[in-house]
């Protein structure tokens, strides 16, 4: 990447701030030729600098209609905590405690400003999540109850860190979710609390579902036994 210039991050930068709004309210960038212009660049520079934000989902091709902005795949934050977590940057203590502190501003936003649809969807979860008697099935409710309330928060950039943090915890919490299903009195009880969410996103009042969105990672971190050896860390993502 070096070869095609010595500062590439502002190389993307700039070719991204040339955007111009198209007739039907994309974002899109300047032809090759005029791009080669504005930046006094060769041509096959500039076809590089475009394939490689092609490559990180930053841009759309169509043949014949031009060069579009397009928002990337969250995956880009799920590499960034994966890293992070195998070079020992960051723990999965520090990843959940990240978590809890997001998700309890998340469920105040949820419950201003959810839509029937959505609250319904939720309940639907939410009785997944206690009548299911498979366990993967109940675990992938569990993360898509919490993904939904990130949706229903209403903020892009809140549902691109959410799900950056929670795809990571998914992977290397699998197996307390399991431990914590496996044990009749643990699953009871967060259970209890993930009903609880319900009730207070319902009510609207935004104190309620941020007590009860704190009770439920309280009980959650009681039943399950929080701490990680550290050693187990790197173990637990490789899988």
């Amino acid at each position: 990447m070096s070869q095609i210039d010595p500062n590439l991050l502002d190389r993307l930068k700039e070719f991204v701030s040339v955007s111009e709004l198209s007739k039907d309210g994309r974002l899109k960038l300047p032809a090759e030729r005029a791009l080669c212009e504005h930046f006094d660049m060769h041509r096959s520079s500039v076809r590089n600098v475009l394939s490689l934000l092609q490559s990180l989902g930053f841009i759309e091709r169509k043949q014949g209609s031009g060069t579009f902005l397009k928002m990337p795949e969250p995956v880009f934050i799920q590499l960034y905590f994966e890293l992070a977590l195998k070079l020992n940057y960051i723990s999965v203590d520090h990843l959940e405690t990240a978590r809890e502190m997001f998700e309890k501003e998340i469920v105040q936003a949820a419950a201003v400003n959810h839509q029937p649809h959505e609250l319904k969807r939720l309940e639907l979860l939410c009785e997944k999540i206690v009548t299911s008697s498979d366990v993967l099935e109940g675990i992938q409710a569990d993360y898509e109850f919490h993904e939904l309330l990130a949706i229903m928060a209403k903020n892009p950039a809140i549902l691109i860190i959410f799900q950056g943090l929670s795809s990571v915890l998914k992977k290397v919490l699998h197996q307390r979710r399991i431990l914590a299903r496996q044990s009749k009195e643990a699953q009871k009880k967060t259970n209890e609390t993930h009903i609880a969410i319900v009730a207070a996103v319902k009510t609207r009042d935004r104190e309620l579902a941020r007590q009860a969105m704190h009770d439920h990672f309280e009980t959650w971190n009681q039943q399950t036994m929080r701490s990680f050896p550290k050693a187990e860390d790197s173990s637990l993502f490789a899988e």
